[in-house]
């Protein structure tokens, strides 16, 4: 089971203030699991973050990683993969989850990147238990597909 309270206290060690001010747990497909955020930041900043997140991975996951400037500042999202873990030869996998940080210019991006990547590889193992209910979208009563509830 997700407990939120402890991936929002996980979140909330990378914050720091004022200048890495929001991190998020997303899915790949732009849902929203968990935020953290030094300041009270309106929600409609947090779905704007989640929404760019989700862009910025869609249009850069062949890179491996995804960096962009925008009206919010900078933003970096990093998956949460076991891949590395698994003997799997196909096709590549969607990752679990996604980590997207949101920082203004006076934050490095080496130093997001290596903040991003600490978060994502201590979620990656406890998560991969969950690769199935996370990666593959349920199939309802009448046989359509739709996204697993968190």
């Amino acid at each position: 089971m997700l407990v939120l309270s402890t991936l929002h206290q996980l979140l909330s060690q990378v914050l720091s203030h004022p200048h890495l001010h929001t991190a998020v747990l997303l899915t790949p497909a732009g849902e929203l699991v968990s935020v953290a955020s030094s300041n009270e930041r309106p929600k409609d900043d947090i779905r704007v973050l989640v929404g760019l997140s989700g862009e910025i991975w869609r249009e850069t996951k062949a890179h491996g990683c995804g960096m962009a400037e925008s009206e919010l500042g900078r933003i970096i999202v990093t998956p949460v993969d076991d891949n590395d873990d698994l003997p799997y030869h196909g096709p590549p996998q969607e990752p679990l989850l996604l980590v997207a940080l949101n920082a203004t210019e006076g934050v490095e991006w080496r130093e997001l990147h290596l903040k991003s990547r600490a978060i994502a590889g201590l979620l990656a193992r406890p998560l991969k238990k969950y690769r199935t209910s996370l990666g593959e979208p349920a199939t309802g009563a009448n046989g359509d597909k739709h996204s697993s509830s968190l």
